[in-house]
């Protein structure tokens, strides 16, 4: 491409050329002119939300759907502020963005005035630069000068290899801007390499050798294998080994669980009987893309030994307790599964299957009576179909839904890591748009406790503003269960206003004859009510936006959680007499000098 383009657009044509279709954010008086040059590319539309926090939970969805980072723009201060916690929460569980902030024009910042979204008189007002540093990869602040669209192109390029979000600062004085346009026809270079190659040959020379000589390996497939685009990769190992596969709580749905070498989800102490033995017994341990993390490892139950464990991840790897710094799993793991095609004999694959298979129990038979936690989730579990994506809020949902069995192809989005409670209702949003880029079949279902709702609740405007009809499963059980589990069940901190309508949820938010726009409300509170409203072919068809609202009991919670919960006791006072003793210590050392 000859010529020049304005900086704004060569912006926006670089981040299509990503893939990416929608941007979303809200609008500024700092970020309007750079708003203006998105406006004048067909390739991307604007898709503005009720608010940046809300915008940032929706880029952070629509990364973990569409596998590529998801847009989000904002205003300087008041707007980029607002959305940190959701860019926090990507950073944490590698949904990486790219966070474009509109700041003041650049004389304005030479001179320090005193406009309003500044704090104080001669402040510095890159000072919200300096804020975000801990939770982004990479940033750069456009000043003017030639190596602009060097540094967009760098900044984003950092952004789709590490999966970390980065920021770009644009001055409202610069967008349109012009900048050299020929290097639009040089591709962004998103590959991910190992530079350091000697390390990478011996990590794949190690994991083939420990393949060999296993007798009892298994894979344990992790969530940063997803984040990291290993998803089909880390699905054809298993396929050529015939290892058999367990997920994490946060790597569920990564491998088929209607795979025949799938073999149950390993939480450490905190799993169904049979599968903590099933991956601890095995010699090799090949984890791909770990995140170990309380929720993530039953509470650090997780009890894997160095001596067995292939740690495949993405800021190191270690076989067989020797670690390779700085080597990225991705290019290793593609290395293993060409080597143990070209030579699989060798390899003695694939194995027959000298393991037991672990069979899911039915926690809950029940055909009447009242909804419970133990029911609910593998309830759930049966209604749902191939290619429906399902977001599980931070609470008990993300506890429950651990228990049910996923038919092929689902996407699962839940935030087990960073738990920011109403993050699910902002991330359906950002499914939704990502599943309509994608032309993916299946249907969005929420899963949502009324109380998490009540944080984000406005952007169901925005699923029906843009037609989505997503099936919203609202968990009406009195406040905040999950914080009843862990501490004051009947503390009225605990409670959250019961006052709310759901029924007429959706006609607030504008689906109603009037506008136009279907939608459906349900309520259950018995199992007879629910299964009649989940038979339903239309509900089923997912033809209009629907809520179901469930109700249950505020002091019931799923197993999983409270089991989690009684080992986070056990530590906390094994840590607090460790911390006694160390204390008791000290004195005693101080008075010996």
């Amino acid at each position: 491409m000859a010529g020049t383009i304005s900086l704004g657009q060569y912006l926006f044509k670089r981040i299509a050329q990503l893939g990416v279709e929608h941007i979303f954010g809200v609008p500024g008086d700092f970020n309007l002119a750079l708003l203006d040059e998105l406006f004048q590319l067909p390739d991307l539309k604007w898709l503005g939300t009720c608010n940046e926090l809300n915008a940032a939970y929706a880029a952070d969805g629509y990364t973990r759907i569409k596998g590529i980072p998801g847009v989000l723009i904002t205003t300087y201060a008041v707007g980029e502020l607002s959305a940190m916690n959701g860019v926090a929460g990507a950073y944490a569980e590698h949904a990486g963005m790219i966070h474009i902030v509109g700041m003041p024009a650049r004389w304005v910042q030479k001179n320090r005035l005193l406009i309003h979204h500044t704090m104080e008189p001669g402040m510095d007002q890159g000072i919200y630069v300096r804020m975000a540093e801990p939770i982004r990869k990479t940033h750069t602040v456009l000043m003017g000068g030639y190596n602009m669209a060097q540094e967009i192109d760098r900044v984003i390029e950092t952004g789709v290899k590490s999966r970390l979000p980065v920021y770009i600062y644009v001055p409202m004085d610069l967008p349109s801007l012009q900048v050299d346009a020929s290097r639009l026809d040089t591709p962004l270079n998103t590959i991910i390499k190992n530079t350091n190659t000697k390390a990478e040959d011996e990590i794949v020379r190690a994991t083939l050798e420990a393949i060999k000589n296993a007798s009892n390996p298994c894979i344990l497939v992790d969530v940063l294998t997803a984040r990291h685009g290993g998803r089909d990769i880390a699905k054809k190992l298993v396929d050529l080994t015939q290892f058999p596969t367990y997920a994490t709580p946060l790597g569920k749905g990564i491998v088929d669980e209607t795979h025949p070498c799938y073999n149950g989800l390993y939480n450490g102490s905190v799993s169904f009987d049979g599968v903590a033995k099933g991956v601890e017994s095995s010699d090799l341990v090949i984890n791909l893309g770990p995140l170990i993390s309380d929720s993530n490892t039953g509470g650090f139950t997780r009890d894997i030994k160095d001596s067995q464990l292939a740690h495949l991840g993405h800021a190191f790897c270690q076989i067989k307790g020797v670690v390779h710094h700085s080597v990225h799993f991705l290019p290793v793991l593609k290395r293993v599964v060409e080597e143990l095609e070209k030579d699989s004999a060798i390899y003695k694959i694939p194995r027959d299957q000298t393991w037991t298979k672990v069979k899911r129990p039915l926690l809950n038979d029940s055909t009447s009576g009242p909804l419970t936690q133990s029911f609910m989730w593998q309830r759930i579990g049966r209604f749902l179909q191939p290619y429906d994506i399902v977001l599980a809020e931070s609470g008990t949902a993300q506890f429950g839904m651990p228990d049910s069995f996923f038919p092929e192809n689902i996407g699962y989005i839940t935030q087990t890591f960073w738990s920011s409670i109403g993050y699910t209702v902002g991330a359906c949003l950002g499914a939704c748009v990502a599943a309509k880029e994608l032309k993916r079949p299946g249907r969005v279902i929420l899963l949502v406790g009324e109380g998490s709702l009540q944080m984000t609740v406005q952007e169901i405007g925005s699923y029906i503003r843009f037609g989505f009809r997503p099936i919203i499963f609202v968990i009406n059980n009195s406040g905040y269960s999950i914080e009843r589990a862990i501490n004051g069940p009947k503390q009225t901190y605990n409670d959250v206003s019961m006052l709310w309508d759901h029924q007429k949820m959706l006609e607030f938010f504008g689906a109603s004859e009037k506008n136009g726009i279907k939608a459906k409300s349900h309520a259950c509170k018995t199992i007879e009510e629910l299964e009649r409203v989940l038979a339903s072919r239309e509900f089923k068809s997912a033809s209009c936006i629907q809520v179901c609202e469930v109700f249950m009991d505020q002091f019931d919670y799923p197993w999983r959680l409270t089991t989690q919960v009684g080992i986070g006791r056990v530590k906390a006072k094994e840590g607090m007499m460790a911390m006694q003793k160390e204390s008791e210590f000290r004195p005693m050392e101080k008075a010996r000098i």
